[in-house]
């Protein structure tokens, strides 16, 4: 066919095609099309699970999964939920089934009071675990972290499905390709945490919801109520889908003509509703096994000011309690069902689900000051004054501690999490999702076509506004990481954009979008298998000076099996003061056998305070000065956050929990140094000289 005159070649501006196309005349090539498309689809997936499998057994258990997989065994073993019921059961019990079936040493904790208590401790809970397992414990990690990607594998499936059907399979290719080189993805698909499960169940029950928008019938409204409960039962944060459901629901109804009058429709989709709401609520009661369901709204002692109102008078006795939180909090606020026709009512959800969606809403909401007040009052007996804090009109909040671009506070930013998306996507795949945004823009497309678009962008749309404006929880990407695939199936729709356009515009455009995909891949396999540090150019990199970002986006902990390997390999014979964000023991290596001589580099005073006053307690505490040699320090610590510190003393067994609270920037005296060698991006290396610990002598003096 000739090519048209350069004068008849128009500027585009096409209509996204509908897909599936027209099937072809001869439907061998289509046989063999569908076959190429499968092998890469399958190709792709392999990629991305070799990856994420030879990353995570690189580096330790971070902070979380520390405490996450030892809950899970408990939920198969006691068949209770009540350890750790901050986040639903669903990803632990998946990831911890590997390891029950490995038989963990157990038994001893059990008698625990860690576990008897009526508020179990998951931190003792956890740090006994490690003793007691210390031998295999970073094994059984590995058995539990290598389930974990199959759920992005699963996640990927439901990507490509989604973006196909709208974009046709080329671009379900493209919107695969940057879901399984997503660096972002391959760092939390390989931990022990809720994040990626929940972001593949949560797309997973989103597009199955689409598919019955699309037909609404009774099968598929049973299929996405079960898939909204399985949903609910890996993180709290998929209870937006509640909100935003009804919503997409809404558009689908004005803007998608239908045979069926008004009020069919409208009564069909609120009876369907009312199936999947159900369906939903009976699919979280089967996952906590019905524990606690039925039990009296009024008899919860909740903490968080969503559940809670004011205590008439100001104080009450509250219950006893070992939880920090709850001792600050209970004396001045109550269950808010109390007094209420609602006390009585039987709860429709499990025990531990409810307490659990409370202690997430204390972590968003930050604790009031005015509590922690009045609680410092009440504890010096002045009840005028404990009362009056308590009913104080402040409502300002404290909370943790949070860092961006150099800076740490107590306060959040509105841009934090807008700021991190653009550090820790890669420069590719921002042309790309931008490249999307030009195309639905321009693009002409239908009614039904803008609906689907609703459908795709109201979800990141939500969570981003939400965590960015409703909460003060500045921590990690991890927190909007569900909004990747939903960007990634958008994506999917510059391949019809650019096979819409003609001649030099279609050649141009293809060669812009394979040049932006090899960037994301070549960035994203030029980080491997430091995935969590993943930081792009553009941002300076993960080891840029001053860091952009901390904590789970950086050093969550990651490399401590690297340091040790370190260590061996360049300091065999010396000891190596090390400052670690992390809750593994660095002495458990010791314990395995493996001599790790290692101790806390010093501190101001007033920079570090016992955790635990219990007489005759074997522990030695920071050195009592700097002197010169090598030092390890993690990124977290190095950029001032607050952490807990293990001993390293050799009664392992008296000491074995963190023992000392470090204050913010108590090693910050470290930054005034170059490192020698990084671990992972996320513990720095020093080797100080006399001239170095004479300089830094102003800085640890009282």
């Amino acid at each position: 066919m000739a090519r048209k005159p350069r004068h008849e070649i128009r500027p585009a501006v096409p209509e996204i095609p509908s897909y599936p196309p027209a099937q072809p005349d001869s439907p061998a090539p289509a046989r063999r099309e569908v076959v190429w498309i499968g092998l890469a689809v399958a190709g792709l997936l392999a990629v991305h699970l070799a990856l994420a499998e030879r990353s995570l057994i690189t580096e330790n258990p971070t902070v979380d999964e520390v405490v996450h997989m030892p809950a899970g065994i408990t939920y198969w073993q006691k068949h209770t939920f009540r350890l750790y019921h901050h986040n639903p059961p669903l990803i632990k019990l998946i990831a911890a089934l590997p390891v029950v079936m490995s038989n963990p040493v157990m038994d001893p904790l059990y008698q625990m009071k860690s576990w008897t208590d009526r508020e179990p401790s998951q931190t003792t809970f956890s740090q006994t675990f490690a003793f007691v397992n210390a031998p295999r414990y970073f094994e059984l990690f590995q058995l539990a972290r290598m389930v974990m990607p199959l759920f992005s594998v699963l996640g990927g499936l439901i990507v490509f499905a989604w973006s196909s059907r709208l974009y046709g399979p080329y671009g379900g290719l493209l919107s695969l390709c940057l879901w399984v080189f997503c660096p972002n993805i391959l760092a939390h698909t390989r931990l022990v945490t809720t994040d990626v499960g929940s972001t593949v169940l949560g797309v997973g029950a989103t597009y199955l919801f689409w598919r019955y928008l699309r037909r609404p019938n009774l099968p598929w409204a049973i299929v996405a109520g079960l898939a909204l409960g399985l949903a609910q039962l890996s993180k709290f944060s998929m209870l937006l889908l509640y909100f935003v459901w009804p919503f997409l629901w809404v558009v689908r109804t004005i803007m998608v003509a239908s045979p069926d009058g008004w009020p069919r429709r409208v009564g069909r989709g609120v009876v369907h509703g009312l199936i999947i709401v159900a369906l939903s609520i009976l699919t979280i009661d089967v996952g906590y096994l019905f524990e606690g369901v039925g039990k009296p709204l009024g008899s919860f002692e909740f903490a968080s000011q969503s559940l809670t109102s004011p205590v008439p008078g100001g104080v009450r006795r509250s219950p006893a309690t070992t939880n920090p939180l709850y001792d600050i909090i209970w004396p001045f606020a109550q269950n808010r069902f109390r007094g209420t026709i609602l006390e009585h009512v039987p709860a429709p959800l499990p025990e531990h689900y409810l307490l659990g969606f409370d202690e997430q809403k204390i972590e968003s909401e930050g604790i009031p000051i005015r509590f922690s007040k009045a609680k410092r009052a009440l504890a010096g007996g002045d009840l005028a004054t404990a009362r009056a804090e308590a009913a104080s009109t402040d409502r300002s909040v404290t909370g943790y501690s949070v860092y961006l671009n150099g800076e740490l506070r107590r306060s959040g930013w509105w841009y934090y999490y807008l700021a991190t998306l653009a550090y820790k996507m890669p420069e590719g795949t921002w042309l790309l999702a931008l490249a999307s945004l030009a195309a639905l823009a321009v693009g002409r497309r239908s009614r039904e076509g803008w609906a689907d678009e609703v459908a795709l962008g109201t979800i990141p749309i939500v969570i981003l506004f939400a965590m960015s404006f409703l909460t003060d929880i500045n921590l990690g990407l991890r927190y909007v990481i569900a909004v990747f695939p939903y960007i990634y199936i958008q994506a999917g729709k510059v391949v019809p954009w650019v096979e819409g356009l003609s001649g030099r515009a279609r050649a141009g455009g293809r060669a812009a979008v394979l040049g932006a995909l090899a960037l994301t891949v070549g960035s994203t396999l030029a980080s491997h298998p430091h995935y969590l540090a993943y930081f792009n150019w553009a941002s300076g990199g993960p080891d840029r000076v001053p860091a952009r970002l901390i904590d789970s986006n950086l050093d969550w902990g990651q490399d401590l099996v690297g340091l040790r390997e370190w260590c061996r390999t360049h300091i065999p014979d010396e000891r190596i003061g090390l400052a670690l964000f992390g809750q593994i023991n660095p002495s458990i290596f010791t314990v395995r056998g493996d001599h790790f001589d290692w101790f806390l580099p010093p501190v101001k005073p007033a920079d570090v305070s016992p955790m635990f006053e219990t007489p005759g307690l074997h522990v030695i505490g920071p050195s009592p000065k700097l002197t010169p040699g090598y030092y390890a320090v993690s990124a977290t610590m190095l950029y001032g956050l607050s952490w807990r510190l293990y001993d390293n003393t050799a009664y392992w067994q008296e000491a074995w929990q963190p023992s000392w609270n470090a204050e913010e920037n108590a090693f910050a005296y470290f930054r005034q140094f170059e490192p020698i060698d990084r671990i992972g991006h996320s513990i720095y290396i020093y080797k100080l000289t006399a001239e170095d610990v004479q300089r830094a002598a102003t800085l640890l003096r009282p």
